[in-house]
């Protein structure tokens, strides 16, 4: 069991580590828990497995791109009252969830080996340890004897 915090921390962390720009990482962090709650969690990994590519506007249609890029701009767009449709390859749940001002709250019941996937992605954005890390002021140092 996972509390929506857990979830979100774990689902930001994997964004980062997948190559999302902070702003998109954080607002499919904050679907995260929604789509958990829907059952929906595994299409955030589809997510993390497409390129970082930026949608276009192309007379009044947002095309393409990530899909987490493709709907903040297109939500972006429309606060501001521009009437623009989207045509992007983006899972319905994930839409929906990026879409919903609901918040909910856990736990929820999250597949071992989804969270061990968003773990693999997460690590990807540390830097690994070495001696020269540990000399260069990383960590405790050589001897931790505080």
């Amino acid at each position: 069991m996972r509390s929506a915090n857990e979830i979100s921390s774990m689902v930001l962390k994997a964004a980062r580590g997948a190559g999302l720009p902070l702003g998109c990482a954080e607002e499919l962090a904050r679907a995260a828990p929604l789509l958990s709650s829907t059952g929906n969690l595994p299409c955030v990994l589809e997510a993390l497995g497409r390129p970082c590519e930026a949608p276009i506007l192309d007379q009044g249609v947002v095309r393409g791109g990530h899909p987490v890029q493709a709907v903040i701009a297109w939500q972006d767009l429309s606060a501001a009252g521009v009437s623009v449709k989207l045509e992007c390859n983006v899972d319905a749940a994930l839409l929906d969830a990026m879409c919903s001002p609901k918040k909910v709250v856990g736990p929820f019941d999250v597949d071992e080996s989804l969270w061990s996937t968003f773990a693999q992605y997460a690590a990807k954005m540390l830097v690994p340890e070495s001696e020269a890390s540990r000399l260069a002021g990383a960590g405790a140092g050589l001897s931790d004897n505080d």
